[in-house]
C-alpha cells in the first residue's frame, strides 16, 4: 500500500470513529426514538430472512402507500405524492410487478396514464409484514430484543 492511500484509510478511519463517538450520545438520549428504530430493524430482518424480495426502503414505502389507501394510483400520483420522478416510480413499479406484489395497465379512460393495482400476493405481503411487526413490538414490549 502506497503512503498515500494509507493516509487516506487512516484519516476516514479518525473522521469514522469521531462520527460514532458524536452520534452515541444521541443515539441514547431518547429511549422510545431507539425502541422504534429496533421495531423497524427487527421487522425488516425478519422479512429479510424469510422471504426472498429483497425490497428497498422506496420499494417498499411505494407498496405500502398503494395497500393502505383504499385508492388506485397512477404512476403520476404515486411520483407526486412520494417526491420522486416518474421514471423513479417507474423503476420501482417494475421491480414490484416482477415480484407480483402489484400490477399495472393502461387507464382505459386516458390511455397515456398507467395505473397500478393491488394483488393477491401483494395483500399476504403486507399482511405478513403486520404480523412481523407485532411479533417484533411484542418482542420489544417484553425485553427480548435490544
Amino acid at each position: 500500500m502506497n503512503a498515500k492511500f494509507g493516509a487516506v484509510i487512516a484519516n476516514t478511519k479518525v473522521k469514522m470513529t469521531q462520527a460514532s463517538k458524536a452520534a452515541a450520545p444521541i443515539a441514547t438520549t431518547n429511549q422510545d426514538d431507539g425502541r422504534y428504530l429496533r421495531l423497524i430493524r427487527g421487522t425488516m430482518l425478519d422479512l429479510v430472512r424469510r422471504d426472498g424480495r429483497d425490497l428497498t426502503a422506496r420499494q417498499l414505502t411505494t407498496l405500502l402507500t398503494i395497500y393502505l389507501q383504499d385508492e388506485v394510483y397512477s404512476v403520476s400520483m404515486l411520483a407526486k405524492m412520494l417526491n420522486i420522478s416518474r421514471p423513479g416510480v417507474t423503476r420501482i413499479l417494475d421491480r414490484l410487478v416482477e415480484a407480483h406484489l402489484v400490477s399495472r395497465a393502461e387507464d382505459a379512460a386516458d390511455r397515456r396514464r398507467v395505473l397500478v393495482y393491488r394483488t393477491a400476493d401483494g395483500l399476504r405481503y403486507i399482511e405478513e409484514l403486520g404480523t412481523v411487526a407485532e411479533q417484533v413490538a411484542t418482542e420489544l414490549s417484553v425485553g427480548h430484543l435490544s
